[in-house]
């Protein structure tokens, strides 16, 4: 091969070296299908200028013809490679099958069969010469009808593609994809201008192919966006997709305080949209010089309340800067707190509230422990047995209330009381008051399931106690025998069951006319308290059975 000295080599091939290791860094660092296919597009324009070069410092015209027909895998493959790229960043990945990427395939691997056996048809070229009148070896060539063709095919494509980009940068409601889809619409318009100056005689590099020069022009422009912007890396895309779908409202201002950036969060907020964008902050939005006056908002945020509703919104600044450290805006981000605020305001009041109802229940507990108290001694200087009975079951009644308090005390729900704990305790106290040894009745209890509340815990503490009572003094002549309680749901109602095997309430008995204070009792309770139902049966002991709802 025979070489000549051009201006224009060294130049040439130095763009293309860059641009080989640009494409290959993308390929490697951008694997998605985006990143990979502006690569391709880089390289394939890369191989078409580093080509040219060498075909413009050929010598005589067989290295001419080598290296121009060398031209051409790079010139096939741009059109396709840019399509491709149009489509990914647009959105549009459907479209790209490996059936269409094989029919847009076609035309260009026809094209480069038809150039490495140009000399047989002559379809690329008709004609391929030397012009010498110059300084330097100028190839010139008679397109054949082939080449016409594809030419006019690879212009479809490449017109398809930037109508894609911008149709994209009309629509698209997302500033930053309007920047870059903007950039690279205008490095792809440099070919056609440049080769529309040439076409009017108007071309700064004599000898020279201009769209070549565009071309790496071009490549610079894809190569910045895709560095810049992160093309094909999903980072940018998610972080402005959050921004814009956050209920936080976040404005981005310069170092002069006028808008560069609101989320739709911060516009309804202000009550301003887009167009404020590019004003000082605080002619749109006058709250603004209330912020500004806290010194203590960059350092912990602030709470404000802003608008008719009386909303609390939790302020900060914080500020952006460079590589040298230096400001370059400001990032506000108003936070909702309101109904934080209210929990946080709800939870603090149960929670005194709380306090205070456990204090109440510890006092209504020791009152009544006083009240017993005095009736225990009361019952020191009272001689008559049956008076001092009747004070004892008094007693054991107060002391069934005041375990009610104390459990609620110690419990940690307030509202309900645990009643298998309490159901042991009183029967093991009334038990104590009777002296009966539980060695020789046996208890049995059986508490499904279930919390009542204090309205409800208290008549059914009171009726277990009296109706335990009445077991412990009458059902049980040898002091032997067996007391079971149960407790339990059935079918949405709550059923209390206290049975013994004593020798029964006699027949004559009826719990709504006796005259036994006990029985008498649990009937009221049972009846007009706890609004229940009654069932006693005599076979083998006493069963008394009440039904009633929460």
């Amino acid at each position: 091969m025979i070489w000549q000295e051009t201006p224009y080599t060294i130049p040439l091939l130095a763009v293309s070296a860059l641009s080989i290791g640009t494409g290959i860094y993308i390929w490697f660092h951008y694997r998605s299908p985006m990143g990979r296919t502006g690569a391709v597009t880089i390289l394939a324009a890369t191989e078409w200028i580093g080509t040219y070069a060498l075909r413009l410092a050929g010598g005589d015209l067989p290295t001419k013809v080598f290296w121009g027909k060398m031209q051409y895998p790079g010139i096939v493959i741009l059109p396709v490679a840019w399509l491709a790229f149009a489509v990914l960043y647009t959105g549009r990945e459907k479209w790209l099958t490996r059936y269409t990427v094989a029919g847009l395939s076609l035309v260009p691997a026809i094209t480069l069969l038809l150039v490495l056996t140009n000399e047989r048809h002559e379809l690329i070229w008709s004609s391929f010469t030397i012009n010498a009148s110059g300084p330097l070896l100028v190839a010139e060539t008679e397109s054949g009808l082939g080449l016409k063709l594809f030419m006019g095919y690879a212009y479809a494509l490449f017109l398809f593609g930037v109508l894609l980009f911008f149709v994209l940068m009309i629509t698209c409601p997302h500033s930053r994809y309007r920047r870059q889809t903007g950039i690279l619409l205008a490095g792809v318009m440099i070919p056609w201008i440049i080769n529309a100056f040439a076409a009017f005689g108007f071309n700064l590099f004599p000898h020279l192919n201009p769209i070549l020069v565009a071309l790496a022009m071009t490549n610079l422009v894809v190569a910045f966006n895709i560095f810049y912007f992160r093309l094909g890396d999903v980072v940018p895309l998610a972080r402005e997709m959050i921004i814009e779908s956050m209920h936080d409202s976040v404005i981005i201002l310069d170092t002069k305080g006028r808008i560069v950036d609101l989320n739709p969060s911060a516009q309804q907020l202000m009550g301003i949209g887009t167009e404020s964008i590019g004003n000082p902050i605080g002619e749109v939005w006058p709250v603004w010089s209330t912020l500004t006056g806290s010194s203590d908002i960059t350092e912990g945020g602030k709470e404000i309340v802003l608008d008719r509703e009386q909303r609390i919104y939790d302020v900060s600044i914080s500020p952006l800067v460079d590589w040298r450290d230096r400001p370059v805006s400001r990032v506000v981000v108003l936070r909702d707190v309101t109904d934080r605020k209210r929990s946080e305001k709800i939870k603090q009041s149960l929670k005194e509230k709380e306090i205070l109802l456990r204090e109440i229940h510890h006092r209504v507990k020791n009152n009544i422990q006083v009240i017993s108290s005095l009736l225990n001694l009361q019952a020191r200087y009272i001689e008559d047995e049956t008076y001092v009975q009747m004070l004892k079951e008094s007693q054991n009644r107060i002391r069934s209330m005041a375990l009610i308090h104390e459990k609620l005390y110690q419990s940690e729900n307030l509202a309900d009381v645990d009643f298998n704990e309490y159901i042991t305790d009183l029967v093991y106290s009334v038990f104590r008051s009777y002296g009966v040894n539980t060695h020789n009745i046996a208890l049995t209890i059986k508490v499904e399931d279930v919390s009542l509340s204090i309205d409800t815990a208290i008549p059914c503490g009171l009726i277990i106690n009296e109706l335990v009572s009445n077991c412990l003094k009458h059902a049980f002549p040898d002091e032997k025998g067996e007391i079971t309680i149960t407790l339990r749901p059935v079918n949405g109602d709550i059923e209390l069951m206290v049975s013994d095997n004593g020798r029964g309430i006699p027949e004559d008995v009826d719990m709504r006319t006796t005259q036994s204070l006990g029985l008498h009792l649990v009937t009221i309770l049972a009846e007009d308290q706890l609004n229940g139902r009654i069932d006693l049966d005599r076979n083998g002991g006493t069963t008394v059975r009440i039904t009633f709802k929460e």
